[in-house]
């Protein structure tokens, strides 16, 4: 691996965490940038340990375990996913692997997958009513005014 795709990698994975887990992640960066703070100022304290060396740890270190800890518990209560969608992907893989569909086609039952695990999807109540406000803001009918123009 060389380091543009080692530097691509990060930078995906880092997307990732914003994305799922902004407000984690946001936290474990500043968890970090903090421990440095601390570990600075405690820097003459911990120079008298000669068993470890502080120096060594640097604040990209600080905050990955910052990033690390605060999505830690977001990831060990991740939902599974339903055996039947797991079941429906080794089918069309296996059906694709076997040639006896085109790849064509098996882009075409991923679609018709992805559209039934939609429309399977439940919100919770607040969702809900968040979501209905907002296709009640999104279908209301323009004003008399603008539409005789």
């Amino acid at each position: 691996m060389n380091q543009e795709s080692v530097t691509e990698f990060i930078r995906k994975s880092i997307n990732i965490l914003f994305v799922s887990n902004p407000r984690g992640t946001s936290l474990g960066v500043l968890i970090g940038v903090i421990l440095d703070a601390l570990l600075g100022l405690a820097s003459p304290i911990l120079k008298t340990v000669e068993a470890l060396n502080f120096g060594a740890i640097k604040m990209w270190h600080l905050i990955g375990l910052g990033v690390v800890s605060m999505n830690l518990p977001c990831y060990l209560r991740r939902k599974e996913v339903d055996q039947s969608i797991v079941k429906a992907i080794e089918y069309i893989e296996e059906q694709k692997k076997n040639g006896s569909i085109s790849d064509w086609q098996a882009n075409q039952m991923y679609v018709n997958l992805h559209n039934k695990v939609l429309e399977s999807v439940t919100l919770d109540l607040a969702t809900q009513e968040t979501t209905s406000s907002l296709d009640e803001l999104v279908t209301q009918p323009q004003s008399e005014e603008k539409s005789n123009k």
